[in-house]
């Protein structure tokens, strides 16, 4: 058993790294608990991280007793800011002992439009209220100046997620945002991305495929889109998000769950063509949870889903992508290529996947009626789609010339405006064609 000195010692050790006795500010570890109570004040807690510069520079011109007195000032300026420039439950905390860095988290108040746009107001006060602080004489003399960066980020407590990793998650996107304009363009769109998955606020609308010589309706295809008039309104801009974000699976996961609530409305017998990354299909958990119970009230069987493989580069062993998706077709469900046409991957996908429903990309069915070359792509493709018993399905057909083109190459499924926009409905018929 320790001596009560060695329990000294480490009681100091542990305070050393838990307290900076020059600021007299706590670290982040040991505020970790006051952070989880802002949560009880609003869903997102927004941080502050402000990074002092250059201080190695000041510290051996000046000596390391003007640095300490540079940061005792820093760290009594953002004191201050709580209750006037940062709500009064603010809490201030140094990140990393004797260090340059420093974090404020603060309270979302629930009214706010975007957690970021009231984060960047109160970044602002802050910066402009040690701005002001060092101007002073004592300071203006020194060089180099001490400079200071601002980032900020928002985020929420996740059930799933340990507090003190989302802490150290947004520090780092934090500190990175101080970095410059396109950081924060995208910590916002990051930020925003979190908002739109824990809010599910995904607009879903569902396109007809149609049977051209009947102009039958045979099923819809879903799109999701974010929350209109913002920068993550259309797809590519929120999964390219995703992707730089590592949330690219969850996001797919919401899309298709909310096409599915969505596809409460469409009749019986019909298809459901769902977009889906490689990854998610191979993920048990997101075979499981997504598609092992189908939602309460949906009219289609496993059988009428057509899950259409996205982003085929993504795949990087065939032999497993297709024994592992062979399980979904045990099942029931059908598979889908999308995009064929574009990449240098979609012959391959076709021949190692054998999917059930090949759709041809938009580029290759624009003006087909004016090129040959893409006529006779487009007869080949035809060719591959008998041989392989799957159905060919020619997207973004926009005109009377580019259906009759389409028809002639012995295409005999399509879907674009020429039928219908996507729409929030799910029409029996098309009148008109």
């Amino acid at each position: 058993m320790g001596s009560d000195q060695d329990l000294r010692t480490e009681y100091l050790k542990l305070q050393a790294a838990l307290y900076d006795p020059n600021t007299r500010l706590r670290s982040v570890p040991a505020v970790l608990e006051a952070v989880r109570g802002l949560f009880d004040l609003g869903r997102w807690v927004g941080l502050i991280h402000l990074a002092a510069d250059p201080l190695r520079r000041i510290e051996s011109i000046y000596g390391w007793q003007s640095t300490d007195r540079l940061l005792r000032t820093i760290a009594s300026t953002l004191e201050s800011c709580v209750g006037q420039s940062l709500p009064a439950e603010s809490v201030i905390a140094q990140s990393g002992i004797y260090g340059g860095c420093f974090a404020a988290f603060l309270p979302i108040g629930s009214a706010a439009a975007s957690p970021l746009d009231q984060l960047e107001t109160a970044a602002s006060a802050i910066a402009l209220r040690l701005e002001e602080c060092f101007a002073a004489p004592e300071y203006r003399t020194m060089s180099p100046r001490l400079s200071f960066r601002t980032g900020f980020s928002a985020f929420t407590n996740e059930p799933f997620f340990r507090l003190e990793r989302i802490v150290y998650r947004a520090l780092d996107e934090a500190s990175s945002v101080g970095g410059g304009g396109e950081a924060r363009r995208r910590n916002r769109e990051q930020t925003e991305l979190k908002r739109i998955l824990r809010e599910r606020d995904i607009d879903v609308v569902f396109q007809p495929v149609v049977q051209l010589d009947e102009t039958r309706i045979i099923g819809f295809e879903a799109f999701c889109r974010g929350p209109r008039n913002s920068t993550l309104e259309q797809p590519r801009a929120l999964f390219a998000t995703s992707c730089d974000a590592s949330m690219a699976r969850e996001l797919d996961l919401l899309c298709q769950r909310r096409a599915l609530e969505g596809a409460r409305g469409m009749g019986a017998g019909v298809k459901l063509f769902l977009n889906a990354l490689p990854d998610s299909l191979l993920d048990p958990g997101f075979r499981d949870h997504l598609l092992r119970d189908l939602p309460e009230g949906l009219p289609l069987r496993e059988e009428d889903i057509v899950l259409e493989i996205a982003d085929r580069d993504a795949i990087g062993d065939y032999r497993q992508f297709e024994a592992e998706v062979g399980e979904l077709r045990t099942r029931g469900f059908r598979l889908g290529v999308d995009d064929v046409g574009t990449g240098s991957r979609s012959l391959q996908t076709i021949t190692e996947v054998r999917p059930d429903y090949i759709k041809v990309d938009r580029s290759l069915i624009r003006n087909i009626q004016n090129n040959l070359v893409k006529q006779e792509m487009l007869r080949s493709l035809s060719n591959v789609a008998r041989s392989i018993e799957a159905i060919l399905v020619a997207e973004g057909i926009e005109s009377g010339e580019e259906l009759a083109a389409v028809k002639s190459c012995g295409v005999h499924y399509g879907q674009g405006f020429l039928f219908s926009a996507p729409r929030h409905d799910f029409p029996a018929t098309l009148g008109g064609h």
